[in-house]
């Protein structure tokens, strides 16, 4: 038995159907519910052994506990959770362990690491009233040295055996923060199931996406800096800001509309994904201004639709995408470039496809995370 220790998030009903796909029935979901209440998927539980417990609670560590005596493999969907974190901390695991990084871990947890650039960070603080203010500048960062305490204290007696993820630059960066040696494998949640040929038609492409949510760390306002001199009169400027952080979608909105008046056009609701997936059809350039490690969905899905994808080279995608062979572009090098805001050329959109289709397709990724998981298991 494999036992899944997961959070109700939106990832939860793709992360079951994978592990049914390649172990059916064979997996239980021990799925942590806050504060916020949660969703029941009733229809997934035909599917598959689901318990739903609220963190924190006598009820979620005696499950936890007797769980963890029957099982093969013990895998934590992220670990950036301080109830993970703390269970971890205080117990032991006789079987295999492993964790899939999200990114949080490194560049969350971590109060050595900076995600933000300087005009961003310079307006979202002044923003925010002064509680808030506070809260975020001190109390958040004590909490974040306790807890970046216990999570390096958990890598460094092995309890996290095996770390899962298809970004190997994040695992050298969480090698150099935390001084620790961790054993690799690889995971992703991202599958490729487009089946039909890319439709390739320039014309259409021409206008421009801008990060992914209302996280400060896409770095709005330091990328609007960056291309609002540019030659983009003509391009309507999208910036998703569906998810995240209120007050901070409040402020790039406002920003969006005084510098770019009528192009500007915030996506503040929620889509279909047929909707989102036009918008980014209709785009000739993406822009990621992280500097950090986010949205790998987000930019899979702008490469498999032919769009110029633009990152900052610190990020660790970038640095595996071009280890991949992806034509990805530097906002370091090459924002400033007369053809920066052009579209790919078909060439360099079916080379992108191309390899999305060799590394990510679905029966291709499920292949290779049962082979990971073979290996760990037989360890």
């Amino acid at each position: 038995m494999i036992l899944h220790i997961i959070d109700d998030e939106k990832f939860l009903v793709s992360a079951i159907t994978l592990f049914e796909t390649i172990y059916p029935g064979e997996n239980v979901f021990l799925v942590g519910i806050d504060k916020k209440g949660f969703n029941n998927y009733e229809d997934l539980k035909e599917l598959t052994k689901i318990v739903f417990k609220k963190v924190n609670t006598d009820e979620y560590t005696h499950e936890y506990l007797n769980f963890t005596k029957t099982a093969n493999l013990v895998l934590f969907h992220n670990v950036y959770k301080t109830y993970k974190l703390k269970l971890l901390n205080k117990y032991g695991i006789d079987v295999e362990t492993a964790w899939f990084f999200w990114g949080a871990e490194l560049y969350g947890l971590n109060p050595f690491y900076n995600a933000l650039l300087p005009k961003t960070k310079k307006a979202y603080f002044k923003s925010l009233p002064l509680k808030v203010y506070l809260k975020k500048a001190i109390l958040s960062n004590i909490k974040k040295y306790y807890y970046w305490g216990i999570f390096k204290k958990i890598l460094k007696q092995n309890k996290l055996k095996f770390t899962l993820t298809n970004i190997a630059e994040d695992i050298d960066l969480l090698e150099h923060y935390a001084n620790c040696k961790t054993k690799r494998g690889w995971f992703t949640y991202y599958t490729f199931n487009q089946t039909s040929n890319l439709d390739i038609n320039n014309e259409a492409k021409r206008d421009v996406l801008i990060g992914n949510s209302s996280s400060e760390t896409n770095n709005h306002l330091d990328a609007f800096h960056l291309i609002k001199d540019k030659n983009i009169a003509d391009k309507k400027i999208y910036i998703p800001l569906n998810y995240g952080d209120e007050r901070y979608k409040d402020l790039v909105v406002k920003q969006a509309a005084t510098i770019f008046k009528e192009q500007a056009r915030p996506i503040t609701e929620f889509l279909s994904i047929e909707a989102y997936t036009s918008i980014i059809r209709s785009c000739s350039v993406l822009i990621m201004n992280h500097k950090r490690q986010q949205a790998f969905n987000t930019i899979m899905m702008a490469l498999a639709n032919g769009c110029k994808v633009f990152m900052r080279e610190e990020n660790t995608i970038y640095k595996t995408l071009k280890r991949e062979g992806f034509i990805v572009f530097s906002i370091d090098k090459d924002i400033n470039n007369k053809s920066a805001f052009e579209a790919l050329m078909i060439e360099e959109q079916h080379h992108n496809l191309k390899l999305i289709k060799e590394n990510y397709s679905k029966n291709n990724v499920l292949s290779r995370i049962k082979g990971e998981l073979e290996e760990i298991l037989n360890e």
